[in-house]
């Protein structure tokens, strides 16, 4: 019997890693490196509603962001509907109660080609 059990704990030993790669990484830190991303996209202005922005990339893909400053181009009144601009914003982590991808830094309109 003892021999049965030395033989399955070295078994279970042998295979077992030591250190995950999870456990190496601390979440706060990922968070962290997160915030500070800042991204720069030519995006199509779809709306304004409760705080956020509504817009969507070349692929179609809708980006939803918030402001917390005034901004350059009054977005509110909705007379840019269906424009491009070119946002710069920070990336944020989804969390429950917010469905924003990330806060305004800059807007400004696309160049025209």
């Amino acid at each position: 019997m003892k021999l049965l059990i030395g033989i399955i704990s070295i078994i279970t030993l042998t295979f077992s890693p030591l250190e995950s790669e999870t456990e190496v990484l601390k979440p706060a830190e990922s968070i962290d490196i997160n915030a500070e991303i800042l991204i720069n996209q030519e995006l199509t202005f779809d709306g304004y509603e409760g705080e956020y922005y509504f817009f969507t990339d070349t692929d179609f893909q809708a980006v939803v962001l918030k402001c917390e400053k005034e901004l350059p181009v009054d977005l509110i009144n909705g007379n840019f509907e269906g424009k491009k601009f070119r946002v710069s914003y920070k990336a944020a982590q989804r969390t429950a109660d917010s469905s924003s991808e990330g806060t305004i830094e800059a807007v400004a309109p696309a160049d025209k080609k």
